[in-house]
């Protein structure tokens, strides 16, 4: 007789000591501190644009918009494994103590992100709601769930219209009912869509009594849950689990075609295309550049903007190290007759490059801001910055690291 109970708390600790191990390696020390440096100046920059907005700021709309994607993404994780559907399948109707803990295990943790997300808006809520920030955190762990159970019921269908018109209608309700919140709305459209609510859980609840699991699906959001994960720790570190796909990203053959078809380029050549098909290298540097651009945008002081711009290029350059360590276990890449000297040289030139065009673009945003001079000195301090980085800083970590 199988003990679900055991067998979820197990599971569990096998996942916690699994996440541990990696997350020892992505907050360490000295990234921890720069880490907690962006954060402090991105709040203090983030607190003193809210000052400048006027009262007209579409608050309510802005956070609606917020919170119903927060309050949506709702998946529930089982740490279902492929080798389950044949042996828990037999089980299958013992395991409801089993799900019973991942639904509160999901809950804690998605409320422990919904706080944060409350932090976040918290500033512009103060200055323009009254309604009480603590209510409103205790109104959308209700909704949230609300959410967490009709997303799981919805595990029980696998036609794809069912999930998009499960996702499409939480995400309405969900938007209507923060909106409603915030702008001190008669009761009666509350009660309406909580009436909506409660309708939508009897429905279905009732639906599902006679469907079972669909573990294909469970375990396939569990992969996508653990592949999310993994390629974030990629970044910090080798992840030997991680398999990821290659996007073709045929928009940018152009960009591969500018590198001169030389053998002394063969390692810029591959390097290059790892970085736009391979892993998530690209999307983190699109993302990460994005952000920055923001930042820049609400920083206030031009001291602030040129710290903002040189955190970013650290950022940046750090953590698309790990694309030297791409092909360590690669034994085909060991064949090129390159030395291992030019393959160091190509990666940092590479990185270089990158960090290079986002100076510039760091550099033509603040002149489109209005401020010429202030772009220049971006872009000189960032030039300096990223040449001392990368081939001081990371080329001597790189080579303490093949000596131990």
């Amino acid at each position: 007789m199988i003990n679900s109970r055991q067998l979820w708390k197990q599971r569990l600790g096998r996942e916690m000591q699994e996440m541990k191990r990696y997350l020892r390696y992505m907050f360490n020390d000295h990234l921890l501190f720069v880490l907690l440096i962006g954060i402090g100046a991105g709040a203090f920059a983030y607190e003193r644009w809210v000052e400048t907005l006027s009262s007209q700021f579409p608050y309510a709309w802005v956070a609606a918009l917020f919170f119903s994607f927060m309050l949506t993404t709702s998946s529930v994780r089982t740490f279902f494994q492929d080798a389950d559907i044949v042996f828990l399948l037999p089980v299958e109707t013992k395991l409801r103590p089993y799900i019973q803990r991942a639904f509160v295990f999901n809950f804690i943790v998605q409320a422990y992100v919904l706080f944060l997300a409350v932090l976040v808006i918290a500033p512009l809520h103060l200055k323009f709601s009254r309604f009480p920030l603590w209510a409103l955190f205790l109104l959308l762990l209700l909704v949230k769930s609300w959410n967490l159970f009709i997303s799981w019921k919805g595990n029980y269908f696998v036609e794809p219209l069912a999930q998009w018109l499960s996702w499409g209608t939480r995400l309405l309700l969900n938007a209507l009912i923060v909106y409603f919140l915030l702008v001190n709305v008669s009761i009666a459209f509350l009660l309406i869509l909580l009436f909506i609510m409660i309708a939508l859980s009897v429905y279905f609840s009732r639906v599902t009594q006679q469907k079972g699991l669909k573990w294909e699906r469970l375990i396939e959001q569990e992969a996508k849950a653990k592949r999310a994960f993994y390629r974030i720790a990629n970044l910090f570190i080798d992840v030997p689990t991680l398999k990821e796909r290659a996007k073709r990203r045929r928009w940018l053959d152009g960009v591969l075609a500018l590198i001169p078809y030389r053998q002394e380029n063969a390692f810029i050549y591959l390097y290059a295309r790892t970085f736009i098909r391979a892993g998530d290298y690209f999307a983190f540097y699109v993302r990460l550049t994005v952000i920055a651009l923001f930042l820049l945008y609400i920083v206030p002081t031009g001291y602030g903007k040129i710290v903002t711009s040189l955190f970013f290029l650290y950022a940046t350059g750090i953590q698309l190290f790990t694309l030297s360590r791409h092909y360590r276990a690669n034994i085909f890449v060991k064949l090129y007759p390159l030395s291992y000297d030019k393959q160091r040289r190509a990666v940092l030139h590479l990185l270089f490059l990158l960090l290079l065009i986002q100076n510039v673009l760091f550099a033509l945003f603040l002149v489109v801001l209005g401020d010429l001079w202030l772009g220049l000195l971006s872009l000189v301090m960032g030039v300096i910055f990223s040449y001392l980085l990368l081939f001081m800083y990371v080329q001597k970590r790189w080579k303490q690291g093949e000596r131990k």
